[in-house]
């Protein structure tokens, strides 16, 4: 349009300065052939045009529609990658799904633990019950050999305690504590491995101990009265035994006291068990004494006469048992027991009621209730 508009100016223009020319008085017929050749000019100038504007509308519809195919190309690998990766995220969190349900359905199949899974060995335990063979010394076979017995004591030290320092009497000595840690003892025992049951057969655990091979539990039904005796291995903590002392326990029933396991000791296929209880001797003559088991048949072997032993402990030497018995306006001694027959082979007067008896070396430590003593070894 506006190279028509130009066209038409430039004709007005032509128009108005042929008017403003003098008449020349040329002929007519010359004047109508330039008209003519001018229209001739103008229609092809005018052709031109529209043909020039139409290549370019064309060039800017290609270069646009080109511009718009390459973006479109562009979105669509956009959105092609963008399907590609959410295909590839989609079969990821297909894969972590079934992995995922795999798993559970594992997990469901798999058979449920029990929390408690260290002691189920214990639980099932059957208590083994042992006879009592009869009240006071009992001796189930006299021994085809009678060994010799050649264990000498000789006191080297003696001094008063303060009653209440038995740590400081272990640490002194650098001796270890038997026991585990348990109410009732003023020395801090060892913390009992978390493997052993606290409880047995609806029980309460009383009191544990241990040696080189064994941990030791006694269960029952008050404190420090228990009657059955547990054995566990001392590395696995897996359980080997349970015994049950109650014949034993109820021997002083009648007096209205009830003995206890105290104390107990494996030594070779032999079992050797301390039962005592707290009183006077004259109101319970028949308690404090040690007896023999068998281990290959669980058969009593022998006990020894009563009031020979309520002490924590006892110690093994050679083929003798050093034990002790007091109470309170009691006697109180040390006593040396023949392993093979139960029979007392010596006794040593002591302050007080003994308490531990623990071996080091040559030298047996002896603390009684109020006095520590130190006893040299020989044999």
């Amino acid at each position: 349009m506006k190279l028509w508009d130009s066209i038409n100016h430039k004709q007005k223009k032509r128009s108005e300065i042929c008017r403003s020319v003098p008449c020349l008085h040329t002929s007519e017929k010359p004047i109508k052939k330039v008209k003519s050749r001018m229209r001739t000019a103008v229609i092809a100038i005018i052709s031109l045009s529209i043909m020039l504007t139409g290549c370019t509308s064309q060039h800017e519809e290609e270069e646009e529609h080109t511009s718009t195919s390459e973006y479109t190309d562009i979105e669509t690998e956009e959105n092609l990658s963008t399907e590609t990766h959410l295909e590839e995220s989609d079969a990821e969190n297909e894969m972590e799904n079934t992995d995922s349900g795999a798993a559970m359905e594992a997990q469901d199949e798999a058979p449920e633990t029990d929390p408690d899974a260290s002691a189920p060995a214990a639980a099932d335990m059957s208590p083994i019950h042992l006879e009592n063979p009869g009240v006071g010394y009992y001796l189930a076979e006299e021994p085809e050999t009678v060994q010799e017995h050649t264990l000498q004591l000789e006191q080297i030290y003696e001094k008063a305690n303060a009653i209440t320092d038995e740590e400081g009497w272990f640490a002194a000595n650098q001796l270890e504590i038997p026991f585990y840690g348990m109410p009732g003892s003023f020395a801090e025992g060892k913390q009992l491995p978390e493997q052993i049951p606290d409880s047995f057969k609806s029980l309460p655990l009383t009191q544990s101990w241990f040696d080189d091979s064994f941990i030791y539990c006694v269960y029952g039904e008050v404190y420090y009265e228990g009657y059955l005796l547990n054995l566990y291995e001392k590395d696995t903590c897996e359980p080997v035994m349970s015994l049950d002392f109650s014949a034993f326990c109820s021997e002083e029933y009648e007096y209205g006291e009830y003995q206890w396991v105290r104390w107990a000791r494996v030594d070779g296929q032999m079992l050797y068990v301390s039962l005592s209880h707290n009183t006077y001797s004259e109101n319970a003559p028949n308690h404090a004494y040690i007896t023999a088991i068998d281990l290959t048949d669980m058969s009593i072997l022998w006990k020894t006469e009563p009031l020979v032993s309520n002490a924590r402990n006892f110690e093994i030497i050679g083929n003798e048992i050093v034990c002790g018995y007091g109470f309170t306006a009691e006697d109180d001694f040390l006593y040396q027991i023949d392993r093979d027959t139960g029979r007392g082979l010596e006794q040593i007067p002591v302050n007080s009621q003994a308490d531990y008896i623990i071996r080091k070396d040559d030298q047996l430590f002896v603390r009684t209730y109020d006095t520590n003593y130190v006893f040299q070894i020989t044999q």
